[in-house]
């Protein structure tokens, strides 16, 4: 029995190095896509269109804050990528909605003691300007979790609390 258990194993391997060397890219490719001046163009469009935005010099009325928590480049590409796929595209091509935004940007945070952060630690770090520590929220990194003692004294202002000051209107939605 110990034999076959092996061989088993041995066949199981087998089948499982075989489904992996399988080429999976069995995908049609656009006949346009296979093209460099197809590419090219696409590069232009894109570069074009960015080059025409007008800059908004007037004063903002509002500001909106999309904090995508966990969202970072390998999560947003497979988005896209699956988004694509159930567009009927090979998936790369496809844009989100936050990718037609005029203006984008890219930000990482993290907690003062610990490299994967959690939101009450990043809103800090967006919100109040300031590294915090996991588990805190609107407080500096000398507020430890789980002891409340060390929170007084240690809270910081948030751009909301700044904008109430400044007798600006709040609304969230």
């Amino acid at each position: 029995m110990h034999i076959a258990h092996i061989m088993a194993s041995q066949h199981t391997l087998i089948g499982l190095l075989l489904f992996l060397s399988v080429d999976w890219t069995l995908s049609v490719i656009p006949e346009n896509e296979k093209h460099p001046s197809y590419w090219n163009n696409k590069g232009k469009q894109a570069l074009h269109k960015a080059l025409d935005m007008k800059p908004n010099v007037r004063r903002a009325k509002n500001s909106i804050l999309f904090l995508g928590d966990g969202m970072g480049i390998p999560t947003v590409t497979a988005a896209r990528i699956l988004k694509g796929q159930m567009n009927g595209g090979n998936g790369e091509e496809f844009s989100l909605s936050m990718d037609t935004f005029p203006h984008l940007a890219l930000s990482k945070t993290y907690n003062v003691d610990q490299q994967m952060p959690d939101s009450a630690g990043t809103a800090t770090a967006y919100l109040c300007g300031v590294k915090a520590n996991y588990g805190t929220l609107g407080l500096s990194a000398s507020a430890l979790r789980y002891n409340c003692n060390s929170t007084f004294g240690n809270e910081v202002k948030s751009v909301l609390h700044h904008a109430k000051m400044a007798g600006r209107g709040l609304n969230s939605r």
